[in-house]
């Protein structure tokens, strides 16, 4: 199984059995362990495996969860992460955002890609913790003039991850 990036983790989904592991549970968790990947915050790789779950009707599939885990415990045990991608400018403009009658404006998303795929290319000073606290508005529909929200926020996931790994 390939490592996952912060993104993979945060956007994991699993199978559904009559009894599971609680959902909200689960992805709450999995929010936490993408962030310690992503560097913003420490967590103990022992709590990856030794972490338990509600079980509940119509839960995750409970063995799929764990080899998740199990992969995860190792990355966090190692600090493997996998690289993002974004090298440079050229990278990030070879992501393609989905577009959607709703969603995050896309003049918003657009000029921040500028800025920060010069900042890629070393001409900027953008920050890992710039990147995380970005915020766009949404667009209402009437226009259809927005992104795809998870599509951006995977985006911004990997920018910060690798302004991070660049130390800043």
């Amino acid at each position: 199984m390939p490592y996952l990036r912060p993104a993979d983790v945060r956007s994991k989904t699993f199978r559904r059995k009559r009894q599971g592991y609680d959902p909200d549970q689960v992805n709450e968790f999995l929010q936490i362990v993408a962030d310690a990947l992503a560097g913003r915050l420490r967590l103990n790789p022992d709590h990856v495996r030794t972490v338990r779950f509600a079980t509940v009707p119509n839960g995750y599939d409970p063995l799929s969860v764990d080899g998740v885990l199990h992969l995860l415990e190792f990355q966090v045990r190692n600090g493997i992460v996998p690289p993002t991608g974004l090298n440079t400018g050229e990278d990030l403009y070879a992501r393609k955002l989905p577009r959607s009658s709703t969603g995050y404006d896309r003049a918003e998303v657009d000029a921040f890609i500028i800025r920060a795929a010069a900042n890629l290319d070393g001409r900027g000073a953008m920050t890992s913790t710039e990147v995380r606290n970005t915020r766009f508005s949404t667009t209402s529909g009437l226009l259809g003039k927005g992104y795809q929200v998870q599509a951006v926020d995977t985006l911004l996931d990997d920018l910060e991850q690798e302004l991070r790994f660049r130390g800043r």
